[in-house]
């Protein structure tokens, strides 16, 4: 595969059920171990180091364990190979011994009609309460769910109790969310905005029917997806131009021009930036790996490595200071998301770029690999896709590339 120039120019009612009480002796005594094999062939128990909340993860071949104490017994139990396995091992037993000191159980018994007759509003903060404590390292995704449970109880406001819902409410559900719009600049809802909401909303039933034992058809089993329009469904995501990467690049300062650069040219989700550690990368290999830690996780729980291009590898260098973070805020803490967005936002209308997004600059470096020569599977994995589809829509026939592929076409001999 040739060069692929990405273009860095130069520096210039009824409460709900109340959640479990963590108990602080219980968080504290589930830690994270690792088992490692020694020079003489036996294996060792070691402790991990810690920075702050976050684990120092150790290099050498082994396992991991979770690790806690049960009366004077200390137990033990394998968690893994990886530390976003180990994580996700601590987090199920944190969650499993905090059931057992709240409630001697860590389930509702399906048949104990525990929240019947409750409101979907009541309902939706009993919900919001399991997903926080057991997915505490997708924040996001609890924020969507409450923003679409919030959509729902607003829309059926007719409809109190959560019994009543019925298929029909689904599919009037789906109507008026199809006629609203989003957006500074109005634009109609996306059926796949619709379909993914649904989608949390046969969650929400689920829980409620399987977990907490209301007596009800789950009323979203049988609900038929929307259909995007044809022209959607064929739209490749929109990306920069070599012109408009060049001049976001330029009007930046050493922080921006970093962040900025760093998206463009790993692809990496702006989640993912902003739980990016120096300890994630290795600027002598010229490699980044993408890890769990604690309060986030790589989207599927899926570490990943990516190669950097040595014009990142010199900005990083450049960008190299005391936080833990790689892109801090002023008071040394990880920069969110919406400030980042703030900052391409500024520079975007100070040089005349339009429709700046952050997730446009993933949306470029797939583009570009795929234009350079790489392969469907290697961009992928470089992306961190669990399907295949989700990569082929960078794949969107282009007309002038497809008629100069077909005007390179030849019946391989001279034509008589």
């Amino acid at each position: 595969m040739g060069h692929i120039a990405f273009g860095i120019p130069q520096q210039p009612a009824q409460p709900p059920q109340p959640a479990p009480t963590k108990h602080r002796a219980t968080k504290k005594r589930v830690r994270i171990i690792k088992k490692i094999r020694l020079a003489d062939g036996g294996w060792k128990f070691i402790s991990l180091d810690r920075a702050g909340s976050r684990y120092r993860w150790d290099k050498r071949p082994g396992y991991y364990f979770v690790e806690w104490w049960e009366g004077r017994k200390r137990r033990r139990e394998r968690a893994g190979d990886t530390p976003s396995e180990a994580l996700e091992a601590q987090r199920r037993k944190r969650n499993e011994l905090i059931g057992e000191l709240v409630s001697g159980a860590s389930s509702v018994d399906p048949h104990d009609a525990t929240l019947a007759g409750i409101t979907v509003g009541a309902a939706a903060k009993v919900f919001a309460d399991h997903v926080r404590v057991h997915s505490p390292s997708k924040p996001r995704t609890l924020e969507r769910y409450q923003e679409v449970l919030a959509h729902f109880e607003r829309i059926l406001a007719n409809k109190k109790y959560v019994e009543t819902i019925t298929r029909s409410d689904i599919d009037d559900y789906k109507v008026a969310r199809s006629r609203e719009t989003v957006g500074k600049k109005p634009r109609l809802l996306s059926p796949a905005t619709v379909n993914f909401e649904v989608t949390v909303l046969k969650t929400f039933f689920y829980y409620l029917i399987r977990e907490r034992g209301v007596a009800m058809g789950n009323p979203c089993a049988r609900s038929k997806p929307l259909r995007a329009e044809k022209e959607r469904l064929n739209r490749r995501p929109p990306t920069y131009t070599q012109e408009e990467t060049d001049k976001l690049l330029a009007a930046c300062d050493k922080m921006d021009r970093a962040i900025f650069a760093t998206l463009l040219l790993t692809g990496i989700r702006k989640e993912e930036s902003g739980h990016l550690a120096w300890s994630d990368v290795d600027l002598d290999h010229a490699t980044l790996r993408l890890t769990a830690k604690d309060g986030f996780a790589p989207k599927d729980y899926e570490e990943r490595e990516i190669p950097l291009p040595p014009d990142l590898v010199q900005i990083l260098r450049e960008l190299q200071h005391d936080s833990d973070w790689v892109f801090p805020s002023s008071n040394g803490n990880r920069l969110g998301r919406n400030e980042m967005l703030r900052r391409l936002k500024n520079v975007a209308e100070r040089v005349g770029v339009k429709h700046a997004t952050l997730h446009k600059f993933r949306h470029t470096y797939a583009t570009r690999l795929l234009e350079g020569g790489c392969d469907i599977v290697t961009v992928q994995h470089l992306l961190g896709h669990s399907d295949l589809k989700t990569t082929r829509k960078y794949l969107a026939p282009d007309q002038e590339r497809a008629r100069e592929a077909v005007n390179r076409l030849s019946l391989g001999g001279k034509s008589k």
